[in-house]
């Protein structure tokens, strides 16, 4: 028989109720707890909640900037294109605001530069040459253009943030349609840049301002990694067992399994798949449509990859797919039938 420190998992358990209790970001914490507290209720499982390894955190600031090209004209040449709207553009951006725009304003800014000199009809040869030669420029920038306005912003900041916590235990995919629709509409851009897209700022800043409210990147990275570490520590735990826990051990175990696993956890994450399915494909998308991204970007972006091996998606499917298969490995030893479960 095993002689387990029971006081200190209880008293480990009060602690997470207490600070969840305070803090919904973390209820999730107590949530999965709880099965590994019940658990450890049997004689036959000693099992220490799972060290907190935190995923790789979204980079700072000087990783995600991405260097653009400055456009400069001197004052006669300014003067002479004030007949088209080279002069009028560039000038927006050589004023006071102009010099401290944001990313977002940097983007459209370029588009509209672009544009500009395109439809222009500049008499100067030379610096019709000189101003086509920056609108080709860039066009070859305008991925890192939209890199900037979409993950080097204060939008992007608390989308990835990991201190958000859990996605919501009541999370529901009828919650992210705004998300979803300002999701579509970025890749919308960014899949037709060199066509110039004529964007509207207002609802450009409005869909940034969504990633913002949502806080869902983060969150859903920091439940999956979570998840996982839960899912993962039971399961060896349950490997280990043997047909001595057959009988009446094994019908408390299978109890907390179904109270905890079955009823709660799994409707969970039933939930968390939906709305992943339906946001990492757009999310993927815009971090594609984003390259070239820094080494640390790239690192931190492969995380929510669908199919890429060792992204924290393919982590949580492991274990997923690792509890199941012990659960199911230790109900056959026992002669559970499936169809009890």
């Amino acid at each position: 028989m095993l002689i387990k420190p029971f006081r200190s998992y209880l008293l480990l358990f009060a602690i997470i109720l207490v600070v969840g209790g305070c803090d919904t970001r973390f209820k999730g914490e107590a949530f999965l707890n709880e099965y590994v507290v019940d658990l450890n209720r049997s004689q036959s499982l000693s099992i220490s909640s799972p060290a907190i390894v935190m995923p790789k955190t979204f980079p700072s600031a000087r990783y995600r900037q991405q260097t653009l090209s400055q456009f400069d004209i001197g004052l006669l040449d300014f003067l002479s294109l004030q007949q088209c709207d080279v002069g009028a553009v560039a000038g927006r951006k050589n004023s006071i605001l102009g010099k401290v725009m944001p990313d977002s304003q940097r983007f459209l800014y370029e588009l509209d530069i672009i544009r500009a000199i395109e439809s222009c009809d500049i008499k100067n040869e030379s610096l019709s040459e000189e101003l086509h030669q920056v609108a080709a420029q860039k066009r070859l920038e305008l991925s890192k253009a939209f890199s900037n306005a979409l993950f080097n912003g204060v939008e992007s900041d608390a989308f990835f943030s990991l201190s958000n916590g859990y996605l919501p235990l009541n999370y529901s995919t009828a919650e992210q349609q705004e998300l979803l629709d300002s999701l579509n509409r970025l890749v919308v851009i960014g899949e037709n840049l060199q066509d110039l897209p004529v964007i509207d700022a207002g609802t450009f800043e409005d869909d940034l301002k969504v990633l913002i409210d949502s806080e869902y990147a983060g969150r859903l990275l920091y439940s999956l990694a979570r998840i996982a570490d839960y899912l993962n520590l039971v399961a060896s735990n349950v490997h280990a067992l043997n047909e001595e826990v057959c009988g009446a051990p094994m019908t408390f175990l299978k109890q907390q399994f179904e109270t905890h696993y079955v009823q709660k956890i799994q409707p969970y994450m039933g939930r968390i798949n939906r709305g992943a399915y339906q946001v990492l494909p757009l999310l993927n998308q815009l971090f594609q449509i984003s390259q070239p991204l820094s080494i640390e970007m790239a690192e931190f972006s492969s995380q929510f990859s669908l199919q890429q091996k060792g992204s924290e998606w393919q982590r949580y499917q492991s274990a997923s797919q690792y509890h199941a298969k012990e659960w199911s490995a230790l109900f056959e030893r026992c002669s559970v039938s499936i169809q009890d479960r």
